[in-house]
């Protein structure tokens, strides 16, 4: 009866942890006033180089060496020279609505994104959080973007000075967008 009893515990104790280590996401504090989603060092879109998806029209990873610090979230890039460029003209890189998805803004959420999942609209980088989200956007684009700039600022003012937890994925609907 023990040895049952222990192998159970085991298998709960287990389960929990491989919850919390692999399917629990994060809970951060909005920094500084500004709501980015980054990790627990304050890094942006998982370490990809901004400057990347409008220099070389696609996602790449960071280097810790190259860094600049942007509305409470550090950058990492590719080189000196897209650091540079970053530094230059910030807001010109950064992602929109602080690295959250696209999709999940324009219906009032928050969730984490993909950064190999992204567009460039009209001059501005836009992450999603899955290949749905980035369709269910770009079926009425136009207005998916009215509606995602029309809700940050209500969704930044819900979140910050308080920890962040993503909202339970979406459940898209015909009227979502």
């Amino acid at each position: 009866m023990k040895k049952i009893f222990f192998i159970s515990l085991a298998v709960v104790i287990a389960t929990v942890a491989a919850y919390f280590i692999f399917f629990k996401e994060p809970t951060f504090k909005a920094k500084n006033g500004y709501l980015n989603n980054i990790d627990d060092k304050g890094v942006i879109i998982e370490g990809y180089d901004p400057v990347a998806y409008f220099t070389d029209n696609k996602p790449t990873k960071g280097n810790a060496k190259f860094t600049a610090e942007y509305n409470g979230a550090t950058y990492w890039f590719v080189s000196a020279e897209h650091a540079d460029l970053f530094k230059k003209e910030p807001a010109k890189y950064a992602p929109q609505y602080g690295a959250f998805c696209g999709y999940a803004v324009s219906i009032g959420k928050l969730r984490p994104v993909d950064p190999t999942i992204y567009q460039i609209e009209n001059g501005r980088l836009i992450l999603q959080h899955t290949k749905e989200a980035y369709d269910l956007f770009n079926e009425n684009l136009k207005s998916s973007i009215i509606k995602a700039d029309q809700n940050w600022p209500g969704i930044v003012a819900n979140h910050v000075g308080k920890p962040v937890k993503y909202d339970e994925k979406a459940k898209p609907t015909a009227s979502s967008n």
